[in-house]
């Protein structure tokens, strides 16, 4: 067993001896307490018969009936008729003299000898008490003789009455009356003797017992105190202190306010001070190790895991504590994205584009002034506060010098690499604005630098943000129609002018504005050019078309329809996947289909472009290259791309007939497609002249508004039977 234990023991052990003694404490002093009692009882036994003579001599001198009251009462206490008064210890003579109240009884009414027997008086006592009892009665008579004479008197002459009283005392004073009262007194003076005697011995024997119980009382107590002392030196031997210092301790423990250590002798140190010290220690390092653990969360929190650089969250609370503190102060805010870090990756692996990561954070740090804050948003974007600045020209000169540093050789792993970032450039105060939408300022600037090129930066400009914000209302608005089903297809004839054949149909999309009314392709196509929702509205169109000639054809309507194609939408890699799901159920309707798209969608990269286009032609669609002649088209394009037609831009029609700088161009792109056999159709014929220059010139197939405008698919079916070209085309033609 430890020491600690040993001792704990030894104060249990004291506890208990401490419990016992104590218990033996309380029980001798009740035995005390009894033999006192008993002394006291033994003194009650005497009693006098002086109150009877008192009371009836009193009676007789007075006539005073209460005195025969009393005399009646001690007569009945005596034979046991009433019971005894309180404090009967004493003489009833003296229990009224001394309250002039009659005393109160208590317990059950008992005769005098039956007292005596249940006092314990021994026989040759009891026997004396018996004598002294009939004498008492003897006298009992003579007192209530001369009591019945001194009530005969009250009745008599004065004179008379006196001489009866006169007479009634000489009986209580006769020695007839003094030798009956010696007759009582006699036995009494012996009984008296005896119980003396016999209390004498009782009382010594009581007060023995007492000074004995009174000694082992003293010793207990004395007992008892050397008990607790050696309770309370052991108890401050298992504490190791006084019981204020413990709780000092205690108090102290944990607290910041007393960091001061607990200080535990050698010889202490199996004690609860010793316990506590060791528990101070421990608790302060698990203080230790929380605030090292908080400190790394808070680190965590605050800045970025693989550079050290500050992260977002960091650099709003930065941003935010500076423009309060000083709100009128310039400061700059850079958001800058390294250009082609995609590239690093995917060619080199992450973990490569995380070591160039840290070199550029190193490299930013370095030219960090002493409130300057950069940060890494995640990937390759950085964000830099520029605080506090002189003038927003010294901001750009900071940023450019930023720009300059990302854009020197980083050597990994035995690789140069050549980088380069975009940058968005905002300032602050600016009215009503915060942090997070001076970040978005900063963020919207760095895309406008990244569509300019590469390793520039561009200043935010309010008003270019007002058109970004009208530019997502419309993106917004364009989403809902697309969901609330709003587009429509318009459907524009294509003839052979010579014949005045309908030789086919261009789908065209139209919006149906519940507030602007019906809206034509120039409203809303530019906005989602670049956009994922070009392609969404792309793909509705496919699908509208192909359920319209799906429709035309069960009505024996046999006209090709020719569907618009973005350079986003071509591009997409589900697109010819999409195409051949949407021809699935109908596979004869590939053949009536052709797909239009724009000269500059194969510009980006014309090998994935033909390959694309090839594979949509294996599944029975046509395409057709619109808008020739606006673009940096080359003869390349016509032979590497598999093409059915080519449609001339309306440009080079509108002025043909006030302008005759288009006519070569035209006939130019005539000679192409017949050398390359493509069928070849001029947009843009909106008069009867347009169409003759074009026949002339040797075109047949031709759109426009003189042949008719785009309609809605209904419409389409009253039209088809009503058309009839211009006489001066078919005159032309019959010449």
């Amino acid at each position: 067993m430890s020491g600690t234990g040993q001792q704990l023991s030894r104060l249990k052990l004291y506890f208990r001896q401490t419990i016992w003694l104590l218990l033996a404490f309380i029980g001798s002093f009740s035995l005390y307490v009894s033999s006192e009692r008993a002394i006291d009882e033994a003194n009650e036994l005497r009693q006098s018969s002086d109150d009877l003579t008192r009371m009836v001599r009193s009676y007789v001198a007075t006539g005073n009936p209460k005195y025969k009251e009393y005399f009646r009462e001690i007569i009945a206490i005596r034979d046991g008729k009433a019971p005894r008064p309180q404090e009967y210890q004493r003489l009833y003579w003296d229990l009224i003299v001394a309250g002039n109240i009659k005393p109160k009884a208590y317990g059950p009414p008992a005769a005098l000898l039956e007292l005596m027997q249940q006092a314990g008086f021994t026989e040759q006592e009891f026997a004396r008490l018996a004598k002294a009892k009939t004498a008492s009665d003897d006298l009992t008579a003579i007192e209530f003789q001369a009591m019945q004479q001194a009530e005969a008197a009250a009745a008599l002459p004065l004179p008379a009455q006196l001489q009866a009283r006169q007479n009634a005392l000489q009986l209580l004073f006769d020695d007839s009356y003094h030798q009956a009262k010696a007759g009582i007194m006699q036995p009494i003076q012996e009984f008296y003797l005896l119980v003396d005697n016999r209390t004498a011995a009782q009382v010594e024997q009581a007060m023995f017992a007492a000074d004995l119980l009174r000694a082992l009382f003293i010793a207990i107590a004395c007992a008892l105190f050397l008990l607790v002392w050696r309770v309370q030196r052991q108890s401050h031997a298992v504490l190791g202190t006084s019981l204020a210092d413990l709780y000092k301790h205690i108090s102290g423990l944990g607290s910041a306010k007393d960091s001061a250590l607990i200080e535990v002798a050698p010889d202490k140190q199996d004690t609860v001070l010793g316990w506590l010290a060791r528990t101070q220690q421990r608790l302060l390092q698990l203080d230790e190790t929380r605030r090292m653990a908080q400190h790394r969360l808070e680190h965590l929190a605050h800045y970025d895991g693989l550079t050290g650089l500050a992260n977002r969250l960091l650099l709003l609370q930065s941003l935010q504590q500076a423009m309060d503190q000083q709100p009128q102060a310039l400061l700059g805010l850079a958001y800058l994205d390294i250009d082609g870090f995609k590239g690093i990756n995917d060619h080199h692996g992450h973990q490569l584009g995380d070591q160039v990561l840290v070199q550029l954070a190193q490299r930013l740090s370095h030219l960090q002034r002493p409130k300057d804050l950069i940060a890494r948003f995640g990937g390759d974007e950085f964000v830099v506060l520029l605080y506090p600045l002189d003038s927003e020209q010294q901001g750009a000169v900071l940023l450019q010098r930023l720009l300059s540093e990302i854009s020197l050789p980083v050597y990994v792993e035995g690789l140069e690499l050549r980088l380069s970032a975009c940058a968005g450039l905002t300032f602050y105060p600016q009215p009503g604005v915060q942090a997070d939408q001076l970040l978005r300022q900063a963020d919207q600037a760095m895309y406008q630098a990244k569509q300019g090129g590469k390793n520039r930066y561009h200043r935010f400009d309010a008003a270019q943000e007002q058109q970004l914000r009208g530019y997502h209302h419309q993106l917004e608005q364009i989403r809902q129609a697309l969901e609330l089903q709003q587009f429509e297809l318009f459907y524009q004839p294509k003839v052979n002018m010579a014949t005045g054949e309908v030789t086919g149909l261009e789908a065209l999309v139209r919006w149906q504005d519940p507030k602007r009314g019906l809206l034509s392709p120039a409203a809303f196509l530019p906005v989602l050019e670049q956009h994922s929702l070009g392609i969404k509205l792309g793909q509705w169109v496919l699908a509208e078309a192909v359920r319209q000639l799906g429709l035309w054809l069960r009505r024996g309507i046999r006209l090709p329809v020719s569907i618009n194609i973005s350079a986003n939408h071509l591009q997409h890699a589900d697109f010819e996947k999409d195409l051949a799901a949407l021809l699935a159920p109908n596979p004869q309707l590939a053949q009536y289909i052709e797909l239009e798209i724009l000269e500059s969608s194969a510009l980006d990269d014309i090998s994935t472009v033909s390959s694309l286009m090839s594979k949509c032609s294996a599944l029975g669609v046509r395409f057709a290259l619109d808008d020739f002649g606006t673009g940096y088209s080359s003869l390349s394009y016509l032979k590497r791309l598999p093409l059915h037609s080519v449609k001339v831009d309306q440009s080079f029609v509108r002025d043909l007939l006030v302008d005759d700088d288009d006519v070569p161009i035209l006939q130019g792109i005539l000679a192409l497609t017949r050398a390359f056999d493509m069928q070849v159709i001029a947009e843009g014929v909106e008069t009867e002249g347009h169409g003759c220059k074009l026949l002339q010139m040797g075109y047949q197939q031709a759109q426009g508004y003189a042949i008719a405008r785009p309609m809605p698919a209904a419409a389409l079916l009253n039209w088809l039977p009503q058309w009839q070209p211009p006489a001066s085309w078919l005159a032309l033609t019959s010449a």
